[in-house]
Order: structure tokens, then sequence, then C-alpha cells
């Protein structure tokens, strides 16, 4: 096993949610000002798209340079294992991060954030829409919409973004759960596959700052590869494996091992407020997923001081082993 060093910038992680929260509700609170001071619903519906729009935008790029942003720069290293023997470069990679970190707004919370923000804002679209055509008045529907439900709508959809703006690092997890069961489960998956397997090995750092591990190294790669990601295994819940396309040679090997070892997983896309390896990995030209294991219950303990490891035991990390390795096989 070898150790690569890689500097990268926190300030993405530290600060882009603050800064991308607020543009976006800035946004949507411009918009139920023009529509409900101005009667300009046209243009708040302009105002709020806008808002969102900076707000991805900037927060993808904020997270992309992660390496090479000047601010707050910091230095980790991942380390990286292949087979001695074998002919070549692996084709296939079994994944974990090292790092764990802990949030003032526990992860549940989070995603609860980004959801609730979505529907609010397709909400707060709805009403400027018919301030500015009428709709459903105009067909009969007795319910007239005014600048002031706009309004209304706008503020309740700042409010529902704050606590994903408002969510800042802290070092208090002990980090079991995330990631200490996904490391455990890639070492288990080693033993199930034979010596000759030529499969490499990647542990990241710095994943939950920007996934910055994950970046450096596909960044130092020119050949592509398969890489499945272990992160976060709970004692209790379904299996889930997260893809941005659930119909992927990845995705559906690990469908497959799944059934051959005896396990339901259920195939989804990734999550809207959680990153993961297997996004870097993806962006730099790999095919990538990631298993997990857990429920409400594993979102809210993550990043959280909970996050201990009385509150786990070995039963799901051995179960995911064995997924990892039969993936593995489905994938040679």
């Amino acid at each position: 096993m070898t150790e690569e060093r890689f500097t990268y910038s926190q300030f993405p992680a530290r600060f882009a949610p603050l800064i991308c929260g607020s543009i976006f509700a800035a946004g949507v609170l411009l918009a139920g000002h023009l529509s409900y001071s101005h009667s300009l619903p046209l243009a708040g519906i302009a105002a709020a798209f806008a808002g969102l729009g900076v707000a991805a935008a900037l927060g993808r790029f904020l997270l992309e340079r992660t390496g090479s942003l000047a601010p707050m720069r910091s230095t980790a290293s991942n380390l990286v294992a292949t087979r001695r023997n074998a002919a070549g470069p692996p084709a296939i990679w079994l994944v974990a991060h090292t790092d764990s970190k802990s949030q003032t707004i526990p992860m549940l919370v989070r995603v609860a954030s980004v959801g609730a923000a979505g529907i609010f804002f397709l909400l707060l679209i709805a009403i400027l829409v018919a301030h500015f055509t009428g709709f459903p008045e105009a067909v009969g529907i007795p319910i007239h919409l005014t600048g002031a439900h706009a309004l209304a709508g706008s503020v309740i959809t700042a409010i529902a973004v704050v606590p994903l703006a408002l969510c800042f690092i802290t070092d208090r997890s002990p980090g079991a759960l995330d990631n200490a069961t996904g490391v455990a489960a890639v070492l288990l998956a080693l033993e199930h596959l034979g010596p000759d397997r030529n499969v490499g090995v990647l542990f990241t750092s710095a994943e939950e700052m920007g996934l910055a591990g994950a970046r450096a190294f596909v960044a130092s790669r020119t050949a592509k590869g398969i890489a499945i990601n272990c992160d976060t295994i709970d004692k209790s819940g379904n299996f889930i494996c997260m893809s941005d396309d659930v119909r992927r040679r990845d995705a559906v090997a690990v469908s497959k091992a799944g059934k051959t070892v005896g396990e339901i997983i259920k195939v989804r896309h990734t999550i809207r407020g959680i990153l993961t390896d297997s996004i870097a990995l993806r962006r730099g030209g790999w095919d990538s997923c990631t298993l997990s294991r857990g429920n409400l219950g594993t979102l809210a303990r993550v990043h959280t001081p909970r996050d201990e490891p009385g509150r786990i035991d070995g039963a799901g990390v051995a179960r995911a082993a064995r997924i990892l390795a039969a993936t593995i096989e489905e994938l040679s």
C-alpha cells in the first residue's frame, strides 16, 4: 500500500453551503418582493430561477476546484494498494474514505432541507405564474393568488434552506458508521477474493472536505476504471446502491451480486444533499456507484457525536463485504 499525498482547499466544503444557500434565499426573496411590492410576477420568476441557477453553478464551481483554490490550503493522503504480481493496473477498484467529520446540522435535517426547499420553490413558481396569468381564477376556479401569496411562499422557501446554509463543519464525530464501516467492509471483501484477482483498493482522505481525495486520485491517472465505493454500513436498514445512472454496468453488477449472496439491494439515484466519492470518480470519467446500508436513524446519527462504535456491530459489515466481493466477480 502506498501513500499518495495531495493538497486541497477547505474553503468550498466549509463555506459553499452558506454562500450558495444565501444566494438561493436572496433570489426567492427578491421574487416575492417583486411580485408583492411592484406587481412584477414575471420578473419574480426570472429572479427565482436566477438565484437557483447562480447558487447551483457556483456550488459546483467551488467544489470542482477544491484541489486548486488558494484559500485555506491543507494536505492529506490517499492510501492506494494494488496486487504486486498483477500483469497491469487494475480495472476494478474498491473504495472507502477514512476521514470523518461532524456538522452543526445532522444529515437527515440537511436532506430534508434540500427536499423541502425544492418543493416550496416549485410552489412559489406556480404562485408567480398564477399571479401573472390569472390562473386558476381565469378558468372559473375560485382561487385568487396574489403578490402576497408569492411573498409568503418566498419567505417559506428561504426558511427551508436555512438548515443547509448554516451547516458548518466541526470535529466531534468518532466516525464509526461514516466511515469505519466502509473501510472494514472493503478489507473484509478482499479476504473473499482469490490472491490472483487484480483489484485495486483506494482509501481516500478529505472525502468530507468536498471529495478532495477522490478528485486528486482521478486527476493523477490517465487510465479510467470501475470503482465500487462503500460508505456507511449500519446494522439495520436496507442496502442501497446509489448511482447517477442505475442502468450502468457497475450499478447493475451490484444488484446482481446482491441476488447472488441472498441480499436485496435497492438501486436508486444518489440522494440530493449527500456527497460521496463516487460522484467525484464519475466526474473524472470513471464508472462508479456507492453501496450503503441504513435508515432514517442512520442519517440522523452520522456527522454527529452519536456516531459511536457501540451503536453498530459487525453483521452489516460482513454482509456488505460479501456483496462487494460478489460485485467484483460480476464485473470480472
